[in-house]
């Protein structure tokens, strides 16, 4: 069964995340779908949403897929991180049309693409720090990128939710739809605006823009103390614990160890 609906539309793609008794969770076959139908589009523009009306767009990283046998939970080869290199990678700008909440690696997805529209009530929350995750240095980098620093930092260390509309987000979500009636019109007006122009110059433009804001490379000191820090996060009885919480639907109880 596929877990996504891809519809052509012209110059628009148009991909639905379509497993809401998972609450859209990002496991590695609904990365791979997403994945294959953003390298696999010939399109203008690329549009990622969920199904009308629900009230989660993704929950985020599928917990089933994350090791607890000492691996990097947020490995350069996981297929979720693939996801979002691709969206970054895309020749065509990618829209996330957000309704409801996108949570964890969701919200991650949401920030690479290249615009977000989404209805005030939608809301976007980062989490690692709830499960014990410690998260990766890209994936902080592309945050850094999205929102100001001060924002990040509000999102990671105290992982709750930000609306679509707060003024931390301002920016950000490019365009807002006071509810889901017109939510539609929104993204859709954007895209065939964007559609409309140039895709040569559109093309070069997106990539110049990703080049001048990728992270720079870090020094090889500072990369190793990175990545120790991170085994010892994702090594720990924390990390043990904040899985095996959010699995029996209770509050962690984080002991720094």
């Amino acid at each position: 069964m596929s877990l996504t609906n891809v519809l052509d539309e012209g110059s628009l793609r148009v991909v639905t995340m379509a497993h809401a008794e998972r609450r859209n969770a990002l496991s590695h076959t609904m990365a791979d779908e997403l994945t294959a139908a953003i390298e696999g589009a010939e399109c203008r523009v690329l549009i990622l949403r969920a199904e009308p009306g629900v009230s989660t767009w993704s929950a985020g990283h599928d917990i089933d897929d994350l090791p607890t046998d000492g691996q990097d939970p947020l490995a350069w080869t996981s297929p979720v991180e693939h996801l979002v290199r691709a969206v970054r990678a895309a020749p065509f700008p990618v829209i996330a049309a957000v309704e409801g909440g996108a949570w964890g690696a969701a919200c991650n997805l949401a920030f690479a693409c290249d615009l977000i529209v989404a209805t005030r009530a939608a809301t976007f929350a980062i989490t690692p720090a709830r499960l014990g995750v410690p998260y990766h240095t890209d994936g902080v980098a592309q945050f850094l990128g999205a929102v100001p620093l001060n924002v990040a930092k509000e999102m990671f260390l105290t992982a709750q939710p930000l609306a679509a509309d707060s003024p931390q987000l301002a920016g950000t979500v490019t365009r807002l739809a006071d509810d889901s009636a017109s939510f539609e019109a929104a993204w859709r007006s954007l895209a065939e605006r964007i559609a409309s122009l140039a895709p040569l110059s559109i093309r070069a433009i997106k990539a110049e823009m990703n080049a001048l804001t990728d992270a720079r490379p870090l020094e090889s000191g500072t990369f190793e103390r990175l990545t120790a820090l991170r085994r010892t996060a994702w090594t720990s009885a924390d990390y043990a614990e904040g899985i095996a919480a959010f699995r029996e639907r209770r509050d962690p109880r984080f002991a720094g160890e």
